[in-house]
């Protein structure tokens, strides 16, 4: 290979600073040796000066993947007959000339918000999509516009857009059916949308190719998500028996028992033992507090009024701002605009935070604050198992 051809994808305003005239740009570009996404730091100056230093740190960091490419492959005689400073930009005029007018926008709203002392912070020009036209997107081969569709679904959910970034992951799924990567990341998106059937097809396809325990960690957690804790048991014993070292498995089996009413603080203090951190990121971003038979059960939920004195919060704002950032286990109905409170998974959320230190302060229940009917909303048993679990014996008591 005599030399290797970029094409630069898309780019993105991520942050700025008047202060100190500075901005900071995504940038997502592929070659021959595959896709990659980075930043740069540059300084506010005139669009051609920023243009040539944009361009000089793609073409440092492509260089650089290259190398590592090279390395990493030494028996394959395409890469060993290369060389990284080889690169070509692929349709360099026209690039530079979107740039150019893209840095341009950018500098004069700067410069205007910058002159207006504060009344406004925004700036509007964030994007830049190198292939958005037609024209230029239909001449390239399958495998480029895999890429392009691949980095517009990343972007998509980069903003929270899952809807969207599935879509165009679907299409870049149309070209490569396998890709892990791309299998991988819709989905994600697909289970962000509750979509958890789909996710587990395509987290199958990407545990095949990706064979680790943080593949299987993520098909297990779809498993769970479907009610279906006998086939994410069963992922959570593949990798304590094929990755013995990995705390996925003390984790998933945990958070299994949690579901089923069985003990599970145990196999949680293990991975304290091991590692505080690992487990206190993992509770924070995976465990689920939501318990089996709840969810349809509005006879068995307090409104945020309630669950707020139980837990000393001085206001409902502050419990159901936590509720929405998902830093609290809750139900939102997002028909009825109601969001709901359950007192086993307030109790164990409270446990956790406390034992394992999740929050800087404690938190402490206050029963005695509840009516009798309050009370006795907290003491109606869960409704009936998904039927995929059904055959695992009766909860008999809740967490303590």
């Amino acid at each position: 290979m005599d030399f290797f051809n970029l094409h630069l994808l898309s780019t993105y305003l991520k942050k700025w600073s008047y202060n100190d005239n500075k901005v900071t740009f995504n940038y997502s570009y592929c070659c021959e040796i595959g896709y990659d996404r980075s930043h740069v730091d540059m300084r506010l100056g005139s669009p051609v000066n920023m243009v040539n230093e944009f361009l000089n740190n793609v073409f440092h960091r492509a260089k650089e993947k290259i190398n590592e490419q090279i390395e990493a492959n030494p028996q394959d005689p395409n890469l060993q007959q290369s060389n990284g400073s080889n690169i070509i930009l692929v349709n360099e005029p026209e690039v530079k000339r979107k740039l150019s007018v893209f840095f341009s926008k950018i500098l004069k709203e700067f410069n205007n918000n910058k002159r207006s002392r504060g009344r406004s912070r925004i700036i509007s020009t964030r994007s830049l999509d190198f292939y958005y036209n037609d024209f230029e997107y239909e001449p390239l081969s399958d495998e480029i516009k895999f890429y392009v569709h691949l980095n517009r679904g990343l972007n998509k959910m980069n903003g929270d857009l899952y809807s969207n970034a599935v879509d165009d992951l679907k299409n870049a799924l149309a070209f490569k059916p396998e890709d892990p990567q791309a299998n991988k990341n819709i989905a994600k998106a697909l289970m962000k949308l509750g979509r958890f059937e789909e996710a587990v097809k395509h987290l199958e396809i990407y545990t095949q190719a990706e064979k680790s325990d943080v593949a299987l960690h993520q098909l297990g957690l779809a498993f769970m998500k479907l009610g279906d804790l006998d086939r994410a048991e069963e992922i959570y014993k593949q990798i304590e028996k094929e990755f013995p070292d990995s705390l996925y498995g003390l984790f998933g089996r945990a958070l299994i028992n949690y579901k089923r009413g069985k003990g599970f603080k145990q196999k949680l203090d293990k991975i304290y033992k091991i590692n505080p951190e690992w487990l206190a990121e993992h509770l924070r971003t995976e465990w689920s507090f939501n318990l089996p038979g709840y969810e349809e059960d509005e006879e068995a939920k307090w409104n945020a009024a309630t669950a707020a004195r139980y837990l000393g919060f001085n206001r409902p704002f502050d419990l159901t701002r936590k509720a929405f950032n998902n830093e609290i286990p809750s139900y939102f109905d997002s028909e009825k605009g109601t969001i709901r409170f359950v007192k086993a998974e307030l109790d164990a959320w409270v446990e956790l935070v406390n034992r394992y230190k999740l929050e800087p302060q404690n938190y402490e229940t206050h029963e005695e604050l509840l009516t009798e009917q309050e009370k006795q909303k907290a003491q109606r048993k869960r409704g009936r198992r998904p039927k995929k679990d059904q055959k695992n014996e009766a909860v008999e008591e809740q967490v303590a």
